[in-house]
């Protein structure tokens, strides 16, 4: 659960919303062949969904 907190709280920090973070969680990603955040958190993937929201952040997507 530590993971999913660390990404939700970065979400929350780029959208400013901690509902569209957790909503976002659940949506497919085309950049992982549609897998969700919480699936690649499932899998041990956690630190390239934290790539993923940190390359949205600065402005690239993937």
């Amino acid at each position: 659960m530590q993971d999913v907190d660390r990404v939700i709280d970065l979400a929350e920090s780029i959208s400013g919303d901690r509902a569209k973070a957790v909503w976002w969680l659940s949506q497919p990603l085309t950049t992982f062949a549609g897998k969700t955040a919480l699936e690649l958190i499932a899998e041990g993937r956690t630190d390239d969904v934290i790539g993923y929201l940190q390359s949205c952040e600065s402005g690239y997507v993937g």
